[in-house]
This record gives C-alpha cells, structure tokens and sequence, in this order.
C-alpha cells in the first residue's frame, strides 16, 4: 500500500512540475530571466504530424533540439497538424499533439501554441477548442484565452520577478480564404492594441519590447525583396502577383528564400502591420508556413521579420536543413536579441533525401523558368500594359 502511494505522489509530483517549476527554475505562471538576464526561446512549425505513425525524424530533430538548447520557452508556431490523412479520428489528433508536447512536458518546459492553416482544416474532426483542450491538458503549455484560444500573449518578468520585461505574442492567422490566406481578423488586431496599451500601462508608460509569432506572414515581408528578372541567380516566381523577386541585401542580414512568401491576401488590409508602427513595441515578427524560407531582415520602418523553416518530415521542406529557430534575449539589452536556426544535419546527421520533397513549391520556379524563356518578350509587353 506505502508503494502504491509513493509511486501515486510521484506520478502527480511529474505531472505537476509545470505548475511549480519550469526550465531555470521559472515560478508558476511568471516567466522570468534567469539569474544572469537571460532568456532563451525555441521556435518550431510546420510539423505536419497525425496518427500514431509519427515521423521518426522529426521528433528525434525535436529532443535534440531541447537538449542541445535548453530553451526556456518552446513557441509552436503553426500546422502542427496534418491534411493529408483523410480519415484520422480525433484520437489520432491527440496522439500527434502528444508526439510533440510530452517531450517538452518531460523536461519541464513551458510551451506556448498558436495555430496553422492545417490545423483549422481539422476543425471538422477536432474543433478549435478541442484542439485548446488537448494542448492545456499538459500542465507547462502557457496558452490562455486573449482574442481567441490560440490569440495571446505570454509575458516575461525580469530577473528579480518584479518587473514586466518582455512580452511573447502568439496570433492565430485562421484559415484560406478568397484563393488565398485570411491572415490575422479585425477583433484580433484590436485585441493586440489594447493588450498593448495595458502592458505599456503596467510598463510606466513605456512599450514592452514583444516578438511576435504567427503561422501566415503578413504581406509586408515582401517589403524585404526586390523585383527582378526571371533570369537573376535566386529568383523565384510568385503566384500572389505573377512576378519574380530575389532577396534584397539592403534589408535581408542572413537566411535562404525557397519559394515565393504565401501571405495574408494582397487585396485585404488587416491593419495588423500598421497596428505594430502605431504600438511600436514589435521588436520582430516570425513567420512558418513557407517551409523553404528561413531569411530574416528589418524593413524601412525598422520592423524585423523572418521565419523558420518547416520542422517537420511529412511536408516539403529543404533536405537536412529542416530547422528550429533560436532566440537569446539579454534583460539589458532585449531589442538587440540574438537569433540562430539550428539544423538537423548538425542535431542528428546527414539526410538529404526526403520523399515528401518533391512535393515543394519549387516545381513552380522549375515550370515558369522555361515559360519565360521561350515568351519572356510577349509576357514583358503584356506585364506593362496591365499595370
């Protein structure tokens, strides 16, 4: 009977580590520097996962990756969740959310989840707040409700636990819509004003330096590449504008372009980036959804925008340069924070072949090279005329 007990407390005491103790010693429900002003976060999308087959790969990729790092907060970016099995149960959805979060729940550390254009096309299967209810069972996700359950923000105190430091916001980009990506709703963009205005409050009138993280990039980011010629070393084609681009080296510090940016529509104004100029408490927006992408840059305004390529093996991606994204954030110095992406080549090893690969948006650039070079004159001509 004393053993039945004593591996009953002990069970309990595992399960509840979150809600005492986090990575670096974190106190429930205050995330904090570490006693040397640190702060590390971990980004990871895009892995793609349902059903008890989980791809080995990525969560071997997934427990490198916290160990090598020892994050203090794993931020789920979106697409956590597959569309290419049809018939998965819903059973089948809390095993692959499961796949990823317990590696993190084991080590006790705190995770925040926001949501992906695939994950919304399981709402059939798993509602949005099914999907909340898988996530919040484990006891570190920090999710809670702001303009939605995947809209939110998760602030940081600093070293000494009296202060608000720094602010995570996660933002739901919601589904496709008019052919393309709905982006961010109207009621969220407010939300984030007033969130804003009430941590500036709390701040002494100052804005919380935040990073931002959501699935879908808003359309801005097409403000850190340059127009060119369908020949130009890099370029790429894209189907938002039928036009090429290459990144641009007045505004792009590091990282690959793959594909065209798949953003929030062209033709629909969310008001979100403009939202960040009027706050200005954006110290950078990350992006997944482009799983080949992993650039980042600063734009004329001084926002800073990337992504992290896709995490997972299911989906397209880029080879052994699958990836998850780095932050180091210093307590004295929070705007100048340091970012990385670490690989799976160097976190578990070579794999260059990757079936899903041929699936990548490439096939696009690979099609529309030889079209132009045959009618790139008549596409000119008419390219002028239509605009």
């Amino acid at each position: 009977m004393k053993r039945a007990l004593s591996v009953i407390i002990a069970l309990s005491f595992i399960l509840g580590l979150c809600s005492f103790v986090s990575a670096d010693g974190q106190e429930s429900g205050k995330l904090k520097f570490n006693s040397e002003g640190k702060f590390r976060i971990m980004m990871l999308n895009d892995t793609q996962d349902v059903g008890k087959n989980v791809n080995s790969k990525m969560t071997d990729m997934l427990e490198k990756a916290l160990d090598t790092a020892k994050p203090d907060l794993v931020v789920f970016v979106g697409d956590q969740l597959s569309d290419m099995y049809p018939n998965a149960t819903k059973e089948d959805i809390g095993m692959a959310i499961d796949n990823i979060c317990s590696p993190i729940q084991e080590r006790g550390i705190p995770f925040a989840v926001t949501l992906g254009n695939h994950d919304h096309d399981r709402e059939d299967t798993a509602t949005e707040e099914e999907q909340y209810e898988f996530y919040s069972s484990y006891s570190c996700c920090q999710n809670v409700m702001g303009a939605d359950y995947f809209t939110f923000n998760v602030p940081v105190y600093s070293s000494d636990g009296e202060k608000l430091a720094f602010n995570v916001y996660m933002m739901d980009t919601n589904n496709k819509a008019n052919g393309g990506y709905e982006g961010v709703r109207k009621e969220q963009v407010e939300w984030y004003r007033e969130k804003s205005d009430s941590l500036k409050e709390a701040n002494g009138g100052e804005p919380v330096p935040s990073l931002l993280f959501q699935h879908v990039p808003v359309k801005e980011i097409y403000s850190l590449l340059r127009e060119c010629k369908w020949y130009e070393e890099g370029a790429v084609f894209s189907m938002n504008d039928y036009r090429w681009y290459v990144l641009d080296d007045n505004y792009v510090t590091s990282g690959v372009m793959g594909e065209a940016p798949c953003p929030e529509n062209f033709d629909v104004t969310t008001g979100q980036y403009e939202a960040w100029l009027e706050k200005g408490d954006i110290a950078g927006a990350w992006f997944a959804h482009d799983h080949v992408n992993n650039f980042e840059g600063v734009d004329d305004n001084g926002i800073r925008m990337g992504y992290n390529g896709g995490t997972g093996f299911r989906a397209y991606g880029n080879g052994d340069e699958r990836s998850v994204r780095i932050f180091d954030i210093e307590e004295n110095d929070i705007k100048n924070y340091k970012t990385e992406l670490l690989y799976y080549r160097d976190l578990v090893g070579d794999q260059k072949v990757v079936f899903s690969d041929i699936l990548t948006p490439k096939w696009v650039i690979w099609i529309m090279k030889p079209v132009y070079f045959c009618f790139w004159p008549v596409i000119d001509i008419i390219t002028l005329l239509t605009r």
